[in-house]
């Protein structure tokens, strides 16, 4: 079950790319029929495997074979199956209501939306994917309207399916899949990771649950920064992913049926942290390098210390080792969005290398307040690994992911800065996200650490060992919960739900601007396109009325007829080009308001003077009008 994300993601994202292929639309029954075929596969992987003669084996005994990896049933076997398991999903909903309650406060209200930049693509990419009939991520840049380009769409095919289905709106839709995500997929992965890294006691999987709710970065930020919904959705599948990828180098050298099957879901896997975001699959190359590297020593080391060890042996060991570096490095480069060469162009640092060290310690980001609970169970959980000889590769791991934080938070532009955190846009708020991800299971290690070392304690005072050891679980789970959601995570949430707005005084798209938008399917015709200042929220056109937009983002690739048009549309009446331009690109109606303009003294607000004073230009009819905002029918090239 920990795995259901990562594998529904990978069918959702698959089917969504056949589809078109198959001349169908996307719809449920594509859904259905994508799940029902990778099943069928899977069948067909048993199948194979057993005529194979691979044997099946149990999760205990294949756990045996594991270097530093625990099974989710090497801790419980004296427990039944039933037991560990609803122990586990007691754990799940314990989180899916703390998490469900923190994003409702978020969002507040299903209809609002994040008045941010970058949800106006994204929201806008969804009514996309309605008009066109596909959730592909090979077509969801279209809606730039520069042609089918490529876009990680996994996000938008599910708002998309949900807004078609159930016949709510884009907003809604997004809102309640964000709930999803973050209640019950992230969850259940971080559970079911901590099980597989830890064991099974009630302790580990109830202090991931908690855990999980505790931090800022992740679930909260990325529902607040950017807004960034698809990064948000490909950081609850890091952890399974990351589990399953232990489960099959711990279990490498046992050829057995279980070890095929999870090679099989890793191959299922994939293609869902691919096109959900590719930076998903970045973190899960820097969680198990070090796991990697762990077991290619422990395959290396025996071959080399025999003594009938040949050179011809030794060059095969080194080779395979370089071939392995090679595969990494160009996975790493293939996976970044810009070149090295642009590390001038992404976000710059924050503070001191020293600074973000601090954070990384303190388990916080952004020179926020330092986040002591689930800093404390990280330290001790790290204490204990170093102690215990147990999972070091990944505490090594999380030192590795806390590096490329401090060098996107505290480090100076350079080439090798964006070489390591190029893949995150060298953004330390996508990064700290990664890095709480990967604190989850640890803070989960460090609970157990911390209620271990004060049911010792409550035994020197003579309590009984079963009562002792619950009060400590208690004590410890209660003062992770009440520290954190009072000093980490309440802060996050009400800076998040600042974002969240429709009101007259909204950023982008105001309730004036909103009413407006819904006229328009009815004034205007199929096929004309809106000319607005995407600045003062007409970008939302599309994603209210499905009408066509000439700048459907305030980062709209500008061509020579486009750039015209936002310089001089109100000069139409005297000016050829202007017409030649509007013919060109079927523009035949514009949108103004007088309202508020997105992040007021950008330059790029001044981009669109063409589109100021339409009431008072000659060649411009004004046809509907609610407060300030105002549509105009272009009659200057009739």
């Amino acid at each position: 079950m920990g795995l259901s994300g990562a594998v529904s993601a990978s069918i959702l994202a698959v089917s969504a790319v056949v589809a078109p292929f198959l001349g169908l639309g996307w719809n449920p029954l594509t859904v259905i029929i994508g799940t029902l075929i990778a099943v069928l596969l899977t069948v067909l992987v048993r199948f194979v495997l057993g005529r194979l003669g691979w044997p099946a084996t149990d999760d205990a005994a294949a756990a045996r074979h594991s270097a530093g990896v625990r099974s989710a049933g090497s801790s419980g076997s004296r427990r039944s199956i039933a037991v560990r398991e609803a122990t586990g999903l007691a754990a799940v909903a314990l989180a899916a209501g703390f998490i469900g309650w923190r994003l409702i406060q978020v969002f507040q209200l299903p209809g609002l939306i994040s008045q941010t930049a970058d949800n106006i693509f994204h929201l806008n990419v969804v009514r996309y994917m309605q008009e066109i009939d596909s959730g592909s991520a090979l077509t969801a840049g279209g809606v730039q309207g520069a042609g089918a380009g490529f876009y990680p769409g996994v996000w938008h095919s599910v708002v998309a399916l949900v807004a078609d289905t159930t016949g709510v709106g884009i907003p809604e839709s997004a809102n309640s899949v964000n709930i999803v995500i973050g209640a019950i997929l992230w969850p259940l992965g971080a559970v079911f990771c901590a099980r597989v890294l830890f064991g099974n006691r009630p302790l580990i999987m109830f202090g991931a649950a908690v855990a999980s709710s505790a931090f800022s970065a992740y679930p909260y930020l990325l529902v607040d920064w950017g807004v960034i919904y698809p990064n948000f959705y490909a950081m609850s599948l890091v952890l399974p992913a990351a589990a399953l990828g232990a489960l099959i180098l711990g279990q490498a050298k046992s050829r057995t049926a279980g070890v095929g099957l999870l090679l099989w879901l890793a191959l299922l896997a994939c293609p869902g942290l691919a096109l959900t975001h590719p930076n998903s699959l970045l973190t899960l190359m820097v969680v198990l390098l070090p796991l990697a590297l762990t077991a290619y020593t422990c395959w290396v080391g025996p071959g080399l210390r025999g003594a009938g060890a040949s050179g011809r042996t030794r060059i095969g060991y080194a080779l395979a080792g370089i071939a392995g570096l090679g595969v990494f490095s160009a996975a790493w480069v293939a996976l970044r969005p810009l070149p090295v060469s642009d590390f001038a162009n992404t976000w710059q640092p924050y503070e001191t290398s020293a600074q973000a060290v601090g954070e990384v310690l303190l388990t916080t980001h952004g020179n926020l307040d330092a986040a002591y609970a689930t800093a404390i169970l990280v330290v001790a959980a790290a204490a204990a690994l170093l102690r215990e000889k147990t999972v070091r590769w990944y505490l090594a791991s999380y030192l590795l992911a806390a590096l490329l934080f401090v060098f996107a938070a505290g480090v100076e532009n350079s080439p090798l800065r964006t070489f390591l955190t190029g893949g995150w846009y060298d953004d330390q708020n996508r990064l700290a996200a990664a890095l709480a991800v990967l604190a989850v299971p640890l803070a989960a290690k460090g609970a157990a650490v911390v209620a271990d070392f004060l049911a010792r304690g409550l035994r020197r005072m003579r309590i009984p060992a079963r009562a002792g050891t619950a009060v400590a679980a208690v004590v410890v789970l209660a003062a992770l919960f009440l520290i954190s959601q009072d000093a980490t995570v309440r802060p996050a949430v009400q800076q998040a739900a600042k974002r969240y707005s429709l009101d007259p005084e909204s950023d982008i798209m105001s309730t004036n601007e909103l009413a407006l938008f819904e006229e328009i399917d009815d004034i205007v015709p199929e096929g004309a396109t809106v000319a607005g200042n995407p600045w003062d929220g007409s970008a939302w056109v599309y994603m209210v009325s499905g009408r066509t937009v000439l700048f459907p983002h305030v980062q709209t690739t500008m061509t020579p007829e486009r750039e015209i048009i936002a310089s001089s549309l109100n000069t139409a009446a005297s000016n050829p080009e202007v017409c030649e331009a509007v013919e060109e690109l079927d523009v035949e109606y514009a949108v103004t308001s007088g309202e508020l303009i997105y992040l007021p003294g950008n330059p790029q607000n001044e981009m669109y003077p063409g589109l100021t004073g339409l009431d008072t230009a000659p060649g411009f009819e004004k046809v509907a009008e609610v407060g300030a905002a105002s549509l105009f029918r272009i009659t200057a090239c009739d």
